[in-house]
C-alpha cells in the first residue's frame, strides 16, 4: 500500500477566479437536481460566488488592496471552492488508478491514518490464527514472520512492543518454552542489526529497522511474482 502527500504551494493565491467558479458550476449542474438549491438557480449561485471573489480586499502597509487572483485562505467557503477545484483536477489520475483496481481517497488538509492488527478473539491467544495449520517444525520461522508482519503494520515502537508481547503469549500457550521464543525473537533483531533490543529499540532505531523490513518484504514479493 502506498500513500502520497501532494503539496500545492500557495494554492490560495495561484488560481484565477474563473478557474475557481468553473468547477463549482460543473459540480452543481452534474449533481444538483432541477438546477436549484433552496430556490436559487445554479446561474444565480455562480454570479454570487463571482461577486464575492471579485470583492476581496485586504490591508497591507496601511494600504487597501483588491485580490484579483485566488482567495483568502482563512475562509471556510474558499476551502470549499478549492475542494471543487481539486475534485475535477484529479479526475484523470483517479480514472487511471481505479482502472488498476486501486482505492483512491483525498483530503484537502492534514489527515491521520491509524492501523491495527486484527486479532481473532475466538482463536487467540490460544491458537496461531492464520498460521495455525503450519507444522510445528516451521514455528521457529513463524515467530519471526509474526514480528515482521507487525513491523510492517505498526509505525509506533510502543505498538510493536505490544505485538511482541502478544506473540510471546501465543507461542507460550502452544507449548513452546520462553527460551525458544526469545532465541528466535533475538535472531530477528540480529538479522536487522539491532542488538539488545529491549533496551536499544527506541522510535529512531525502530524506524530504521522498519525500513529494512519493508525493503526486505518488497524484494520477497518481487521474487514470488517472478517465480509464478
Amino acid at each position: 500500500t502506498l500513500f502520497a502527500a501532494v503539496h500545492v504551494n500557495d494554492l490560495c493565491t495561484l488560481i484565477p477566479h474563473e478557474q475557481l467558479t468553473e468547477p463549482l458550476q460543473h459540480f452543481l449542474y452534474d449533481y444538483v437536481p432541477y438546477g436549484q438549491v433552496q430556490g436559487l438557480t445554479v446561474d444565480t449561485i455562480i454570479e454570487l460566488v463571482r461577486f464575492v471573489l471579485q470583492n476581496q480586499y485586504f490591508i497591507f502597509d496601511n494600504k487597501i488592496y483588491r485580490q484579483i487572483k485566488g482567495y483568502g485562505s482563512d475562509q471556510p467557503f474558499n476551502h470549499l471552492l478549492a475542494n471543487f477545484y481539486m475534485f475535477y483536477w484529479q479526475q484523470d489520475l483517479v480514472k487511471t488508478l481505479v482502472h488498476q483496481n486501486e482505492i483512491v481517497a483525498r483530503y484537502l488538509n492534514e489527515i491521520q491514518l491509524r492501523t491495527i492488527i486484527n486479532h481473532d478473539n475466538d482463536i487467540e491467544p490460544h491458537g496461531l490464527s492464520f498460521i495455525s495449520d503450519h507444522p510445528p517444525v516451521m514455528y521457529s520461522t513463524l515467530i519471526q514472520a509474526c514480528l515482521m508482519c507487525a513491523a510492517l503494520i505498526r509505525s509506533k515502537v510502543s505498538d510493536f512492543h505490544n505485538e511482541c508481547r502478544d506473540v510471546e503469549i501465543v507461542f507460550l500457550n502452544n507449548g513452546y518454552s520462553m527460551n525458544f521464543i526469545k532465541e528466535h525473537i533475538e535472531q530477528l533483531f540480529q538479522d536487522f542489526h539491532i542488538s539488545n533490543w529491549k533496551s536499544n529499540l527506541n522510535q529512531n532505531t525502530y524506524d530504521k529497522m522498519r525500513e529494512e523490513i519493508i525493503e526486505y518484504d518488497q524484494q520477497h514479493q518481487e521474487m514470488k511474482i517472478k517465480q509464478r
